[in-house]
């Protein structure tokens, strides 16, 4: 005889009272579409969601790596854009055709002296002072760029190299009169003004504190004073937060 129930009959393994549970047979079939249901939706999520759901977590990794990528990339063209000002700072301070297209003697020198910052004995920090006096006007950035520090004296007194490098220029330049400009190592680059006589040449390599020049007030200059530049990769540095000796002058 047909009935409307479900009877679910629990036999334990050991010994003990048997259980039934009875069930409606429309709960029964409720509770069969429902776990149908369930088990439909489990294929699908593991067949579409997972991997859509992989898909989106790999979309975002690469939107990540390439956000990322676009700061790396500003930054060097940051970078690219700093040098480039530095060079054409130089070539001004120089005196190069700006309109040129041809490699200058200096670019050639900047790019030799990598070679000569890889040697390991240069010490590439400036650290040493390049004169001994009163610092008569400081670093300024901006409209009123001034990059680098004035140190007065007397002409004839000794500049010294800040540290080891190649001089990549010794020569006349119209704004600082008779100019060194020294490569170091890691990216340093120093530059003394005014000099009233140059004692080293383009391509001779220097020990940190030789003597490289005597003090003057060559070029546009108010007075007998060394001008010092410390230049990093392209940058201007107030020398003073560098050199120890100037740290807590003026």
């Amino acid at each position: 005889m047909k009935t409307d129930k479900v009877t679910f009959i629990y036999v334990p393994r050991k010994e003990g009272e048997q259980k039934t549970i009875t069930l409606h047979h429309r709960v029964y079939s409720l509770i069969k579409a429902f776990l149908l249901i369930c088990l439909l939706a489990l294929i699908a999520s593991y067949v579409f969601l997972i991997p859509r759901a992989q898909k989106y977590a790999d979309y975002q990794n690469k939107i990540d790596t390439y956000q990322k990528q676009e700061v790396q990339l500003r930054q060097l063209l940051n970078d690219v854009n700093e040098m480039k000002q530095f060079n054409t700072y130089m070539r001004e301070l120089i005196g190069l055709d700006l309109t040129s297209d041809t490699v200058s003697s200096y670019d050639a020198l900047v790019r030799a002296s990598k070679t000569t910052a890889e040697e390991p004995y240069l010490s590439g920090i400036p650290e040493i002072a390049p004169a001994q006096g009163l610092i008569t006007k400081k670093f300024m950035s901006g409209p009123r760029k001034h990059y680098g520090i004035d140190i007065g004296g007397k002409i004839g007194d000794p500049v010294s190299a800040a540290a080891d490098g190649l001089v990549v220029f010794a020569g006349w330049t119209p704004e600082l009169g008779n100019m060194v400009v020294i490569s170091h190592a890691d990216g340093y680059i120093t530059v003394y003004g005014h000099n009233d006589r140059l004692n080293v040449q383009e391509r001779q390599r220097v020990k940190k504190g030789e003597l490289i020049a005597l003090l003057g007030e060559t070029g546009y200059s108010m007075g007998p004073h060394l001008h010092f530049e410390v230049w990093y990769q392209g940058i201007a540095l107030d020398p003073q937060t560098i050199i120890p000796e100037y740290k807590n002058k003026n």
